[in-house]
């Protein structure tokens, strides 16, 4: 358990963190200044961004062996559709839903950019959910899948 969460949990961390920033900055960075731009700091306070990846990947790493034992046991499901599934429900949930809509509450900000955000933060979610089980797979749970 200790090699999953400190590779898995260390590589899956990397990738995310640096595909936000894909997202964020260089696919949509233009979209998100013309919508937002009012509320944008010029400068992200970096260390606080990673922070947050670190407590999104540490909750998942944990959490997808617990979701993963109820899944197998109550409905049959192999790692990788359990991956898929918490991974959706995390990522829509953990920024998409709750942060996106207090965003949409609290600033001047376009219901549009919820949209997008929260698609991509789903979407971020099962990748990080697929990339974990392999890192689960491989170092805890090698007999699975």
């Amino acid at each position: 358990m200790k090699k999953y969460f400190l590779i898995g949990g260390t590589i899956t961390f990397i990738l995310i963190f640096n595909a936000g920033y894909i997202f964020h900055e260089i696919i949509m960075g233009d979209f998100f200044k013309e919508h937002i731009g009012a509320i944008q700091r010029k400068s992200y306070i970096i260390p606080l961004i990673a922070l947050a990846f670190i407590l999104y990947t540490a909750f998942q790493a944990y959490f997808l062996p617990v979701y993963f034992e109820y899944a197998s046991a109550r409905y049959h499901w192999g790692l990788t559709k359990t991956a898929i599934i918490f991974g959706a429900l995390i990522g829509f949930f953990w920024d998409g839903l709750q942060g996106g809509m207090i965003e949409v509450a609290t600033f001047k900000m376009p219901a549009i950019v919820f949209w997008y955000d929260s698609g991509y933060h789903t979407l971020e979610g099962v990748i990080t959910a697929l990339l974990l089980s392999y890192f689960y797979k491989r170092y805890y749970f090698p007999v699975q899948n």
